[in-house]
């Protein structure tokens, strides 16, 4: 399978979405909440050059992309798991960053193991809910 990173153009904004409120994908991220069209065009428009389209034979199979400057986010599509595609994107995309972070929900396991095998170190956070 050929894999590349390409930009996140304006025609891949709402593949973006719909694996983002893909509900086998939702329980990954903290936040679960659902995302208009409307919210994805402008949240695109002002964040969309932080992220990149993994393309797996010219077909869009992931995204990857900073929150806040430095915490990677990505997500995989259903049909493309356990072919490598996270652990491609995220040793690509890191590579080109001189710091990032990786904040994992302790159920996502399949995330976990991605990040541990690109080396970076496991941290435990404990934060007050109010």
């Amino acid at each position: 399978m050929n894999l590349e990173l390409v930009d996140c153009e304006p025609k891949y904004w709402e593949f973006v979405r719909q694996l983002r409120t893909n509900p086998q994908n939702q329980k990954g991220f903290f936040t679960q909440a659902e995302i208009t069209p409307e919210q994805q065009i402008e949240y695109m428009f002002f964040n969309s050059s932080s992220y990149k389209i993994c393309l797996a034979d010219k077909e869009p199979a992931g995204y990857i992309g900073l929150l806040k400057g430095h915490e990677i986010t990505y997500c995989v599509s259903p049909e493309f798991k356990n072919k490598g595609i996270g652990t491609f994107m995220v040793k690509e995309y890191a590579s080109k960053w001189d710091q990032v972070d990786a904040y994992v929900k302790i159920d996502n396991i399949a995330s976990q193991k991605v990040f541990e095998k690109l080396g970076f170190e496991k941290q435990i956070y404990y934060k007050l809910k109010n």
